[in-house]
């Protein structure tokens, strides 16, 4: 078992460390005192690569009680820092990373990779960027829409291979192309639990599929997923101000939800691309 004691070198992907610190929306949610004085990374030495997070040397669990182990070491050393940053108190909500690691070693404890998939397939059969208002009476909304929708929705098109159904100014339900939902099946079947719970989470903070699955494959980014989910809200505080206590909170808290999967799947994918091809070099 190699431990290793705060080598930093891959936290670096989240800066100085405000990330771990970031103030998240909503009230006072405070855990438990902290007890812990050193945080450091462990190779778990098995048959396939397999590392932890040590708090004074004792290996973490997630909350159902699990070995917390991930195969990839730019993560353990992601919710490594999650676990340092923490001040007096640990504060869940400020470790998004661990929430997310935990949920996949725990999945079969709690869902199910059918579970994950079919609740995608429902975002896609009532997917927020399918549905756009009438041009009359609301045409500046419409061509706003338009704008941060269509190039998506023409994306997806192309990359399943079929015509996506879009509704305007009403909430009749979506009956897209079968081809299009027969292929996004298939090829969520294919991904594994590190991606296929990330890619729900972005999901459900995009309140769409189709922008979840272009941030996925980096066609866009985080940013980009932020701004096209939030077209109608943001509208809305432009013509009618924005809410303190309310809009603010939505605007951090859907930040913080893409950012964080977003970041999570970017962390495997480094380490994917920095890991020789045998074959190439054969």
């Amino acid at each position: 078992m190699r431990c290793y004691r705060h080598d930093w070198n891959l936290a670096r992907y989240f800066g100085t460390g405000r990330f771990g610190r970031a103030k998240i929306a909503g009230p006072n949610i405070d855990g438990a005192l902290r007890f812990y004085d050193r945080v450091s990374v462990v190779e778990i030495l098995s048959e396939r690569p397999a590392y932890s997070v040590a708090l004074d040397g004792r290996n973490i669990k997630t909350s159902l009680k699990s070995k917390f182990e991930v195969p990839y070491r730019a993560l353990a050393y992601a919710v490594a820092h999650e676990w340092d940053a923490q001040k007096s108190t640990i504060r869940p909500a400020t470790m998004p990373i661990m929430t997310l690691a935990s949920t996949i070693i725990d999945l079969h404890l709690t869902s199910s990779r059918h579970d994950l998939i079919e609740d995608m397939m429902n975002y896609l059969q009532s997917d927020t960027i399918c549905y756009q208002v009438s041009p009359t009476p609301q045409e500046k909304l419409y061509s706003l829409q338009l704008e941060k929708w269509e190039p998506i929705r023409r994306w997806f098109e192309k990359k399943f291979d079929g015509e996506l159904d879009v509704s305007h100014g009403t909430i009749n339900a979506l009956v897209h192309d079968e081809t299009l939902v027969h292929n996004v099946r298939l090829y969520l079947q294919k991904l594994n639990d590190f991606e296929l719970v990330p890619l729900r989470a972005m999901t459900r903070n995009c309140k769409s599929f189709i922008t979840a699955s272009a941030l996925f494959d980096r066609h866009i980014t985080a940013k980009d997923a932020m701004d096209i989910s939030r077209v109608e809200e943001e509208f809305q505080i432009g013509s009618w101000g924005l809410v303190e206590g309310g809009h603010d909170l939505d605007r951090v808290n859907c930040c913080v939800g893409i950012s964080s999967a977003s970041s999570f799947l970017w962390l495997q994918q480094q380490m994917k691309a920095s890991i020789p091809n045998k074959q190439s070099n054969a």
